[in-house]
């Protein structure tokens, strides 16, 4: 059962406007406690994520209220595919409103794309292509680092608040931790990794960007994980990353972690041979992860 706190967060919908649905579309029915406290079902969510999502697009609530799941979950349908047949206008609103400092714009976008995709297809197919869009307007100049560090602040934001959201941390779950090493700061690939892992119902323990071995390693003294992924997009990795790679990969071995590393500056490693890494797995993209994630959570 979610509170009325926890369905305006996870839907965006204000609390003025959910209880206006309520009484005159009588969209969802909540359920009350003792006090008179409101509180949601699952299947109130998934129908209030479907009418967001749909009056978002031009619907009208009026008539969205008279259909049924079925009907609301087909328009979804319709236009998921619509935009996957269409990924530039998406994009192109994106660097548009970016070069404006238009963050606000770029957020209602991203979690507009939120409401009609999975948190793997959301991944790959918005955040990734997003991202690399972003990546390509700094590099050719159009866009300034400052405009580029908003757009990614904005994306973690999401992220993080999706992984919040998506499950409770239980004792039943095996868990992850995900970092970079030092001289690393690129975060993108284990932020949407976090998510993947979350929707699979892991512990994620997300420590972010630029962190030495020696505090990694502690930290998962503590947290206990069952598995430590490491990205590295730097190519090739600075020494200094590599440096704190090999003790982090030499301390994993001790203490019996599971590591496994991501990214661009992973594959070139492994590529030249390092034989540091030959202690960890190194993930090719985000599906190969995902379904890595998934065996894992069964040998569980």
């Amino acid at each position: 059962m979610y509170s009325i706190k926890a369905i305006t967060s996870l839907t965006g919908l204000t609390p003025e406007t959910l209880r206006a649905w309520e009484r005159r579309y009588a969209c969802v029915t909540p359920a009350r406690n003792d006090t008179g406290r409101r509180f949601y079902s699952q299947q109130d969510l998934d129908k209030l994520t479907l009418l967001v999502n749909l009056t978002g697009q031009g619907h009208s609530i009026g008539k969205l209220a008279g259909l049924n799941w079925q009907q609301l979950n087909d328009l979804q349908n319709q236009s998921a595919a619509q935009q996957r047949r269409e990924p530039a206008p998406f994009l192109e609103q994106i660097a548009d409103a970016l070069r404006e400092y238009r963050i606000e714009r770029c957020e209602q976008l991203l979690k507009k794309a939120l409401l009609v995709n999975e948190p793997l297809d959301y991944a790959r197919d918005v955040l990734l292509p997003a991202m690399q869009k972003v990546g390509n307007l700094w590099h050719q100049g159009k866009i300034n680092i400052a405009q580029e560090h908003m757009f990614s602040s904005c994306v973690k934001r999401i992220v993080l608040s999706m992984v919040n959201n998506l499950h409770r941390h239980s004792r039943n779950n095996p868990a992850i931790m995900l970092a970079t090493p030092s001289g690393e700061p690129h975060e993108f690939g284990i932020l949407v990794s976090c998510l993947v892992a979350a929707a699979q119902n892991y512990n994620c323990y997300y420590l972010g960007a630029d962190l030495p071995a020696e505090d990694i390693l502690e930290a998962a003294r503590h947290l206990a994980p069952e598995l430590l992924v490491v990205g590295m997009v730097k190519t090739p990795p600075e020494e200094l990353t590599v440096e704190h790679l090999h003790r982090l990969l030499a301390g994993a071995q001790q203490g019996n972690l599971k590591v496994w590393l991501g990214g661009a500056g992973a594959l070139y490693l492994k590529g030249e041979g390092d034989p540091a890494i030959g202690s960890a797995e190194v993930v090719t993209d985000i599906d190969q992860f995902n379904a890595k994630i998934r065996q894992q959570r069964i040998s569980h």
